[in-house]
């Protein structure tokens, strides 16, 4: 019987092919799709959780509070760790563990350098993380050189056809005036990409002796503790931070009122929920709700799409059905027929989506920026659950098309007719499905335009300096040769000004902060950021001067190491942003503020140092004019780029022969902080269209449908005189009211969800009218041009033949 009902169901995919190639098109777009945004969010969720010790490693994260408000970073006090490890048994282990990028030179006498992603630990990293050791013994440290353990694939790229054990190759900083030589001591498999530790390699160092602070200060580093099984974390926690309350006994009163507190981040947890700026591998718990949605949504509009376009085609087959039933066809028969045709449909869908999917992974990799560590074809479990999603799909699909046509009445069938009973329930139940089409396209189009719209805002919010054609030299050691590299810097044809600085915009909020004493509540403290510049920093940056003076040549400036003690010792002239000084109460200019033990001399426009995500903090700029080390600002005139890159390439080589040079211009900088919005963007923009078509698609099998139940009305009405406008107009308007109740069911939907993406930004744009009746005037128009291609198709029937008996 299956045999048979295989081969009916192919012959009536290749009887009607029209109707065939739509399907299984549309089965086609949802599928990959589904396939593809599924195989993101699957790889998104399973960031480090290979780890063996996944349920026993956490970061420990420092807790400050600051006038009320709280702020943790990913660091804690260094050796706060062997100091967990010390007085508590629950602690297994403890170490540090951080990322940064470094450049090696394989041969120390060659120009050009390798950049390396790595992975900074102490050898504490063997008893935590399990990395799979291919060559070497790198668990022994050797001493008196670095200690490089390296990938297999960066050991074939770079050493192919030999071993690189015991090879040493030569660390190139612009924080080393000569190179640093490293040894290679292992090979481990490569690190896979669903890791927010993602590197090349390991830098092995031996673990700090520098003991744990008792004065409530200290040096930060990243560091990473394995608990005990079945540690109580809530507990531990209360007694970890009870322990460092007590510890710091050579803390100051005034220190011991803002002591931190310490947090444990599970490391499954890293990934989806940090939001630190120098983490750089991270995700959004967010993005991982809004795509589940998405590859939901569709599916759903795929599968909507097939039973309303199944529906459609089965009214040419009530025939058909009459002549089964009376040759003793039954019910089940009936469904069992039309379900096989749904799994035939599904299965080819199925199979042109899989080649869609295989083919779009590179890219899609691509477009992400790392490869994908889950994939359907290579995860047997996966396969499995895609073949059996499918299968089930096409079950499910096909029930209500099925059990429609399985309930014509014989007489009517013989007679090519539905009947009453079904004219009552199936036109609502298909006009229903095409409207939850257009709500949940209303929906991704009206996030589409709010993230571009926001984007947009972004690009053009004025950020309080000039970010345009201004050179960055990143943060570098001088050597004492900063003002030589300032002074023939300037003198290049094309460059405006020069300033050293401690600070680049978006690079931290400043180049350190302060606890300051509310002026409104001396038991509360506001936390200041002090950027730290030479006297050209105004006049690279553009701030906007407000009131008072800016810097000039006679400012009193403060040395390096003066600078983690400002105006404790000497009142230094600050300039300060205007909301500053509305909190800290500033009345005059030129006069000492005794809680900030500086005077201020001018208020600037306030400006944004980092991302609009965050509100602008109270800011400080002051002058400093010995930088041991620093970075350089540089304003350049519009068109001499090439001209002043050339010159600053010449002069580094002169006075930095051993370090590299790197360029980065600060509009960059500042635009490289919403990549996240920005591939939002086009996933939305993607995914509307997707939706955009798979509705056009319902509207199609429902359009169809109607006309193919209506074609005699049709002819009447040509034949009493009507046009083929007229009858597009009586069409139209049923498709038109779906719209419209579409776009008031999406509208409260979609202003709670963008509203809620937009509380993540503190400068952001409000939801306008336009937006949703933009999104609205969309859909109608692509609904509108759907009905007209397909009505006007159907009016050039002839009434002769469309009112001939049946």
């Amino acid at each position: 019987m299956w045999r048979n009902n295989i081969k009916i169901a192919w012959r009536t995919l290749m009887k009607d092919r029209t109707y065939s190639i739509i399907n299984i098109f549309g089965l086609t777009i949802g599928l990959a799709s589904c396939m593809l945004v599924g195989t993101v969010v699957l790889d998104e969720v399973s960031y480090d959780k290979f780890w063996k010790n996944k349920n026993q490693l956490f970061r420990i994260l420092t807790v400050e509070t600051s006038a009320g408000m709280e702020g943790k970073t990913e660091s804690a006090y260094m050796n706060l760790g062997a100091g967990l490890k010390e007085n508590f048994p629950e602690v297994e282990a403890a170490g540090k563990i951080t990322k940064a990028t470094y450049n090696f030179r394989l041969d120390e006498r060659s120009s050009d350098a390798i950049q390396m992603n790595l992975i900074q630990a102490d050898t504490n990293v063997w008893d935590m993380l399990d990395f799979p050791i291919l060559e070497g013994k790198p668990e022994t440290y050797v001493a008196g050189v670095g200690n490089l353990v390296i990938s297999q694939g960066f050991s074939k790229a770079n050493f192919p056809n030999e071993s690189p054990i015991g090879k040493v190759i030569h660390l190139v900083s612009p924080y080393l005036s000569e190179s640093r030589p490293f040894l290679i001591t292992g090979v481990i498999e490569d690190i896979p990409s669903n890791t927010y530790l993602r590197a090349d390699g390991i830098q092995i160092s031996a673990p700090s002796t520098t003991e744990l602070n008792s004065e409530g200060w200290g040096y930060y580093e990243e560091q990473m503790i394995l608990l005990k099984a079945q540690t109580d974390l809530p507990a531990f926690k209360e007694k970890v931070n009870t322990w460092y309350s007590n510890y710091t006994t050579d803390a100051s009163e005034e220190a011991k009122k803002r002591l931190p507190t310490f947090d444990f981040q599970p490391i499954e947890d890293i990934y989806l929920k940090s939001e630190f700026a120098s983490q750089a591998v991270k995700g959004s718990q967010s993005n991982v709700y809004l795509f589940s949605g998405i590859a939901f949504l569709l599916l759903l509009i795929a599968c909507i799409n097939f039973i309303n376009l199944s529906a459609a085609r089965s009214i040419n087959r009530i025939r058909e059905v009459g002549v089964r039933k009376v040759l003793g066809a039954g019910k089940k028969q009936l469904i069992s027929q039309f379900l096989n045709e749904s799994l035939l449909f599904f299965l080819i869908a199925g199979l042109l989506a899989s080649s869609v999917y295989a083919l779009s992974l590179v890219h899609l990799e691509r477009f992400l920026g790392h490869d994908l560590e889950v994939n359907l074809f290579e995860n047997g479990r996966l396969l499995i659950i895609f073949v059996a999603i499918v299968i089930s799909l096409s079950v499910l699909a096909g029930l209500y098309p099925a059990w429609m046509v399985s309930g014509f009445a014989v007489s009517n069938s013989l007679k090519n007719r539905i009947g009453i009973g079904m004219n009552t329930s199936v036109p609502v139940i298909r006009k229903g499905l095409v409207a939850i089409q257009f709500v949940f396209a209303i929906l991704v189009l009206i996030g589409t335009v709010t993230v571009w719209t926001q984007m947009n805002y972004m690009e053009k919010k004025d950020l309080g300096f000039d970010a345009s054609h201004v050179l960055s030299l990143p943060s570098f050691a001088t050597d004492g040769k900063a003002d030589a590299l300032k002074q023939k810097i300037a003198q290049i044809s094309g460059v405006e000004h020069v300033s050293l600085s401690r600070w680049v915009p978006t690079k931290g909020a400043a180049s350190m902060t302060k606890q300051i004493i509310a002026p409104d509540d001396p038991d509360q403290s506001i936390q200041v950021n002090y950027i730290i510049g030479d006297l050209d920093l105004p006049k690279v940056l553009g701030f906007n001067l407000i009131e008072g003076r800016s810097f000039g040549e006679q400012e009193l400036n403060f040395s390096d190491s003066q600078a983690e003690e400002t105006a404790e010792k000497v009142p230094s002239n600050v300039l300060m942003t205007a909301s500053t000084a509305d909190l800290l109460n500033v009345k005059e200019l030129g006069a000492l503020e005794s809680n900030l033990e500086a005077i201020p001399i001018g208020i600037i426009e306030d400006f944004h140092s980092i991302s609009l995500r965050e509100p602008i903090k109270p800011t400080l700029i002051m002058t400093g004019n010995e930088f041991n080390y620093a970075s350089v600002l540089i304003k350049l005139q519009e068109g001499k780029e090439g001209q002043v890159l050339s010159g600053i390439n010449t002069i580094w080589s002169e006075i930095y022969s051993e370090k590299p040079l790197k360029f980065e211009w600060v509009d960059e900088l500042v635009n490289k902080q919403y990549e996240k919005e920005q591939t939002q963007a086009q996933l939305f923009t993607f995914f509307s269209v997707l939706m955009l078509i798979l509705a056009a698609l319902g509207v199609f099998g429902l359009v169809v449908h109607a006309t193919e139940q209506r074609v005699k009305e049709i002819g009447v009405r040509k034949v009493l005189g009507a046009s083929a406008g007229n009858i597009v107009q009586l069409f139209s308007m049923d498709y038109m009211k779906l719209v419209g109740i579409a776009l008031i069911i999406a509208s409260p939907i979609a202003w709670q969800g963008m509203n809620t993406w937009l509380d993540g930004f503190a400068y952001k744009i409000s939801l306008q009218w336009w937006m949703f009746a933009g999104a609205g005037m969309v859909a109608a128009v692509l609904a509108l041009i759907t009905v007209i291609v397909r009505v006007l198709w159907t009016t050039r029937i002839n009434p002769v033949n469309s009112l001939r008996s049946e």
